[in-house]
């Protein structure tokens, strides 16, 4: 296992938590059962598809995790920090394992994990699954818009991140 992160993964995974928690606490619908929906998932599947499998479960987990303490849902943040990390580390190890050929389908088998994950979730801490069905749509929507915002941005970052390693290679 690798130890030593170098400063760039470094940066690019607090940004990443940065702007995941941002996307979460700010840009937020909340619901009137119980949760919000949010676009902190276009950021979580964009940054997983840069990052290494740990770094992405940093910047999903404690990224989204963090927002729900700010903003009032700490009793999920347990939760979140594994269902958040998990669907960022999916992302991130089929990236690496596979490339960026399928991400289409690596972003939606992280929705999976995401949408199941907050089901049980819900279950848990509602004690019906009827309520916690009825966060599923809201959450498959969520997810939706996160994969748009992960494909139209991956392109973008990919090349100012192959640009900024050839400029930094330079000097």
């Amino acid at each position: 296992m690798k130890e030593k992160y170098s400063v760039n993964e470094i940066v690019i995974t607090a940004l990443g938590m940065a702007l995941v928690f941002v996307a979460t606490l700010f840009i937020k619908i909340p619901n009137p059962i119980d949760g919000y929906f949010n676009l902190g998932d276009g950021f979580i599947m964009l940054f997983a598809s840069i990052l290494n499998p740990f770094c992405a479960f940093l910047v999903g987990g404690l990224g989204s995790a963090l927002a729900d303490v700010a903003g009032g849902y700490a009793y999920y943040f347990i939760w979140t920090l594994l269902i958040k990390g998990i669907e960022a580390f999916v992302i991130a190890q089929l990236f690496h394992r596979f490339g960026p050929k399928y991400k289409a389908g690596y972003y939606a088998l992280g929705s999976v994990v995401m949408v199941t994950g907050y089901f049980f979730a819900k279950w848990f801490l509602k004690g019906s699954a009827v309520i916690a069905l009825s966060g599923i749509p809201e959450n498959i929507v969520q997810s939706v818009v996160g994969i748009v915002i992960a494909f139209v941005a991956y392109p973008i970052v990919r090349r100012a991140l192959e640009r900024t390693k050839h400029l930094s290679s330079v000097q």
